[in-house]
């Protein structure tokens, strides 16, 4: 796809509304479209990013990407194979957990779509986690608002 198709068709509408009002409105509007453009392909760029971005958010095994070479876009699939993050000893630890019947529901979909058992994908969400926790150095409690108040 090519970004310049739809720079000029904005622009092109821009100044075929500038022709409804007369010859002076019509040179603004030409000028106007000109100006424009290169906000244009930026936003258009910043656009698909967040599109492309959106998708990605419940990617398991396949993410888009975005490449850009001149004038032409590219959305592209991209298969993963997600490294599997080491889970230190053994499964001897139990641990009992009240889900809503729906959260269940789609962890199982999950699991199965990833060619995984529902324990050992949770145990895998839960090692990501807590070792993305880590990397960044966040805490949990510091991020809450505790105290008292009057009104």
């Amino acid at each position: 796809m090519q970004i310049s198709h739809f720079v000029d068709g904005v622009r092109s509408d821009v100044e075929n509304l500038g022709r409804l009002g007369g010859e002076e409105l019509s040179s603004f509007a030409t000028r106007l479209g000109e100006a424009l453009e290169p906000a244009l392909r930026t936003r258009l760029l910043e656009a698909l990013d967040v599109v492309v971005a959106e998708a990605n958010v419940d990617a398991i095994r396949q993410r888009l990407g975005l490449t850009l070479a001149g004038d032409e876009v590219t959305l592209t699939r991209v298969e993963e194979t997600p490294a599997e993050p080491e889970v230190p000893g053994e499964f001897t630890a139990r641990f009992a957990l009240r889900l809503p019947d729906d959260l269940k529901a789609r962890i199982e979909e999950l699991a199965q779509r990833g060619g995984a058992s529902t324990n050992s994908w949770i145990v895998r969400a839960l090692s990501r986690e807590v070792s993305d926790s880590v990397e960044r150095g966040v805490q949990r409690a510091a991020q809450q608002l505790r105290g008292s108040g009057r009104s």
